[in-house]
């Protein structure tokens, strides 16, 4: 019986050395430590590759009308016809309003009557200079009545001019007493009713240009530097789902807003056809273009307490990283933008680069991407 437990014994560390031969002599995984006990990591790489990449801000702002008056009486007289009501679209140039022009008519009148009169007087005073003139170089006629003719010509011709100018007053003031739109838009209110008695200064009809819009997009005080005139912007606003307009900031308001610390950028556009003044808008303003920009996948870049760094191969041949400092840039789709160390067509590592350090030794069992 002690014999079989003795044979037993033998026979397991028997078995448990011929285990550790094998494992000791022979061959290693590629997670596993090498010979000399290096540790070599199972890693996919990928080249450096090139894009375009656009640097973008969002922003939800606001549509508002770039033209929004209120026409008001220029002479004092009463409504006597009225066109539009309220939300009623208008063309250019249409009558909205006419007031009551009798009065202006018959200053008109008499004005023309005054301008007559002294036209008749200077064509009598023209005659009778020439008169005189002929008389007074044959010396039968004195000087002083000569001048005393050219005196009242004078006269009347200064009279004239002053006539004619009242009649142009006149006139104008005339033609104010209808009321055009001056663009195409929409009645936002009308002001007044049918006999009302107007003064010069009083509000007739409040207008909305529909037509020459402009949107307001707001942007923090931070990412002010990167705002400039004549940058693009795509826009898109609920009242027309899908319909995308293209414009270019206008304008960049001077003053931070006290509510919200931030800057106005202004875009000029023409209505695409359904939007309304203040609506939402929401947009996409494109701060920098950079059309061969360097970018690499995502997982590629890993976060070290110096900052981001990548991790280099050498070569397929002698699969040895190095630890590369990065600075990056925009990310999208999975991929990230490399500003500022590394090279087109360099070989990266993907998955697996957060094991290693630099000048660690990996195992590539794949080409690269």
């Amino acid at each position: 019986m002690m014999d079989a437990k003795l044979a037993l014994t033998w026979k397991a560390l028997l078995t448990g050395s011929l285990a550790i031969c094998l494992s000791s002599c022979g061959g290693e995984s590629a997670d596993e430590p090498d010979a000399v006990g290096t540790r070599i990591v199972t890693v996919t790489v990928a080249e450096a590759a090139t894009s375009e990449i656009r640097e973008e801000l969002f922003s939800v702002g606001r549509v508002v009308s770039r033209n929004t008056p209120t026409l008001a009486a220029e002479v004092n007289a009463r409504v006597v016809e009225i066109n539009v009501d309220d939300g009623q679209p208008v063309r250019q140039g249409q009558v909205l309003i006419k007031l009551d022009s009798t009065a202006f008519e018959l200053a008109v009148q008499e004005a023309q009557a005054v301008i007559r009169q002294l036209n008749a007087s200077i064509e009598n005073g023209q005659t009778r200079v020439t008169r005189y003139r002929n008389l007074k170089t044959r010396d039968v006629m004195p000087q002083e009545r000569l001048d005393d003719a050219e005196a009242a010509l004078a006269v009347d011709q200064a009279s004239l001019a002053a006539a004619e100018a009242r009649l142009a007053i006149v006139r104008d003031r005339l033609a104010k007493t209808v009321v055009e739109s001056p663009f195409d838009g929409v009645v936002e209110r009308r002001h007044v009713s049918m006999g009302d008695y107007v003064r010069e200064g009083g509000p007739l009809v409040s207008l909305t240009d529909i037509i020459n819009l402009r949107v307001e997009m707001p942007f923090p005080e931070t990412v002010g530097r990167l705002l400039k005139t004549g940058q693009v912007m795509q826009l898109e606003s609920p009242v027309a789902p899908g319909l995308a307009v293209r414009a270019v900031v206008n304008e960049i308001l001077p003053q931070v807003s006290a509510t919200n610390r931030s800057l106005m950028a202004v875009s000029h556009i023409v209505n695409p056809g359904p939007w309304k003044p203040l609506a939402t808008v929401e947009g996409v303003l494109v701060v920098d273009t950079r059309p061969i920009a360097i970018v690499v996948p995502y997982a590629a870049v890993v976060k070290r307490p110096a900052g981001d760094v990548l991790y280099r191969l050498d070569s397929l041949q002698n699969p040895v990283v190095h630890e590369v400092p990065v600075i990056t840039g925009v990310r999208r789709n999975g991929e990230i933008e490399i500003r500022e160390g590394l090279e087109h067509a360099d070989i990266i590592v993907v998955e697996g680069a957060r094991y290693l350090t630099d000048g660690a030794q990996v195992a590539v069992p794949e080409s690269p991407k």
